[in-house]
């Protein structure tokens, strides 16, 4: 099967330049190029270390429900051999790719508390990098699945990368104060 120029070519609604639609992103519901999006930034390589397994849907504009529960992450076979440690954690930060966020959008109404805010003063999956951090909980290790709770990420989910979270920094710094605000 062969594709026509129109099945994959797309005009930005902003530079009014014929862009291939895997360079565009909705923004407000109107094609936009990536080069005006990010200027001349040069994409970064990422690579999933894992991927998350649980029951969370996304529902409405993102949301994840359910947040209760229990999430594992799977790691891909070459991760774990940077597990060491890990299992005497007691929080871990997990920074994942919110793979299913819709388009953008410059304002909406936050969920926290309906003030009308943009991507960066809220905490939507929609994002020009739909990059995620959640504070997480480590219940278990099991090889190369970390058991978790207070994951938002949703099934399928790909993981960025992993840190120790506040909670194991302060206990290790025995209680230490909480980090100032700059």
């Amino acid at each position: 099967m062969t594709h026509t120029a129109t099945e994959t070519l797309a005009r930005c609604s902003e530079c009014g330049r014929e862009t291939e639609r895997a360079a565009l992103r909705e923004v407000d519901g109107q094609p936009v190029c990536t080069r005006c999006l990010f200027g001349d930034a040069a994409p970064l390589q990422v690579w999933p270390i894992g991927i998350v397994r649980n029951q969370l849907a996304r529902e409405g504009r993102g949301v994840a429900i359910g947040r209760d529960l229990r999430s594992e992450i799977h790691l891909v076979p070459g991760m774990t051999r940077f597990l060491r440690g890990v299992a005497e954690e007691t929080s871990l930060t997990v920074i994942w790719w919110a793979h299913a966020a819709g388009g953008l959008e410059t304002a909406f109404e936050r969920g926290l508390d309906r003030k009308v805010v943009g991507p960066f003063a809220a905490r939507t999956p929609a994002r020009p990098n739909p990059l995620a951090i959640s504070e997480v909980t480590l219940v278990e290790v099991r090889g190369p699945v970390l058991v978790v709770s207070g994951l938002d990420a949703i099934d399928g989910t790909p993981v960025i990368d992993l840190k120790v979270g506040r909670e194991s920094i302060a206990r290790a710094l025995g209680d230490a104060p909480k980090l100032e605000r700059r």
